[in-house]
């Protein structure tokens, strides 16, 4: 059985200074706002994390802002719309306090979540292949990867390579456009298959290659839910991302949610479940916790606040830092944050419309 608890007491037992931690959601969706926020609340005593993230800035923005990365492990890294490339991250990757960020594409990244969802060794994709991911290895150029003279992992949370290359032992015969027994198909006439073929990069060899990427496999992951049964069945609405995966890649996973919920709700229908029970290590709940992005059927996003927030940010850091000193450190747990800081005129204001699941009519002024 999951263990229910608040997010200051799971935040103190799961999350310490160096703890690896997988933050769910995507974009401005679904974010884990509640355990972020208790996680700056504490940031006295965590002082740093290994940051391991998947689609946009906001959660590792708020962390960056509150020097609480020391390793970061991500995709794109913009807060869309507002900073092309978030300016907390920016800064502190310049000057050297986020000083090992390691980079994949999205897709890059959602296959090593595939891989630890599955407990595979590695995971095949083609979408790095003609980019420059594969020959920046910030990690291997630290001498974090492999093994020590014992045997030992030089740094259990980093696999041995970021990726490898190899010759497609099927020589691309799983690629488009395929020759049917009738002819070639029609579909994806611009895969240049017989091209790629002529190409003996990487490998020396000529033919078609494919890279592997190793899985996730964080200490803790921490998501967002809408609903999750008090056995720790899990059922999540909206866009996904890749949090079933990333869920399953971990020791620990954390989900908070709107609702606690009896089991029989969510058994009513089980093919709408994501997660089973025996995989949620805490429940933590708070009603609006995802604010300021958006819970899908609960809310929307405060576009206002984004924008606000892109304005802060651009501030020196000492005075970024002083905003979140100001409010949320000061702020006793989350519903002290909710209620006094946003207020709860305008996170009724935010509440989704039920015929679409988000509201409708919020303005989303630049």
């Amino acid at each position: 059985m999951a263990e229910i608890m608040t997010a200051r007491e799971a935040v103190k037992r799961y999350i310490h200074t160096g703890t690896q931690v997988c933050w769910g959601g995507f974009s401005y969706t679904r974010r884990p706002y509640t355990i972020a926020r208790e996680v700056i609340r504490q940031r006295d005593r965590i002082k740093h994390h290994f940051c391991t993230m998947n689609g946009g800035a906001s959660i590792e923005e708020a962390l960056a802002a509150n020097d609480l990365i020391s390793r970061l492990e991500t995709t794109y890294v913009g807060l869309e719309g507002i900073q092309p490339v978030a300016n907390s991250i920016r800064r502190r990757v310049q000057d050297g306090s986020i000083p090992l960020f390691e980079d994949y594409s999205n897709y890059g990244y959602a296959t090593r979540t595939i891989a630890g969802r599955f407990g595979w060794p590695f995971a095949p994709l083609m979408a790095e292949l003609g980019s420059d991911v594969p020959e920046y290895d910030v990690f291997g150029k630290a001498g974090l990867r492999g093994r020590n003279a014992d045997g030992s992992w030089i740094d259990p949370r980093i696999p041995p390579k970021k990726l490898a290359i190899i010759d497609d032992p099927f020589d691309g015969w799983g690629l488009r456009p395929h020759a049917f027994e009738g002819g070639d198909t029609t579909a994806n006439k611009t895969n240049a298959v017989d091209r790629v073929r002529e190409s003996d990069k990487y490998t020396g060899k000529k033919g078609v290659k494919v890279i592997l990427v190793p899985p996730i496999l964080p200490e803790v992951t921490v998501i967002r839910a809408q609903r999750v049964a008090v056995d720790g069945t899990v059922r999540m609405e909206g866009i996904n991302g890749p949090d079933a995966e990333q869920a399953m890649c971990a020791k620990y996973l954390i989900v908070e949610c709107e609702q606690i919920v009896p089991s029989d709700e969510l058994r009513a229908a089980p093919e709408l479940n994501h997660l089973p029970a025996h995989i949620t290590t805490v429940i933590v709940e708070q009603p609006f916790g995802g604010y300021p992005s958006a819970v899908p059927n609960y809310y929307d996003y405060d576009w206002d606040w984004w924008v606000s927030y892109g304005r802060t940010n651009r501030k020196s850091k000492e005075e970024v830092r002083d905003w979140w000193t100001k409010h949320v450190v000061e702020t006793e747990d989350d519903w002290d944050y909710l209620q006094r800081i946003v207020g709860m005129k305008r996170l009724f204001e935010l509440r989704a419309t039920p015929a679409y699941g988000y509201r409708a009519d919020l303005k989303r002024p630049m």
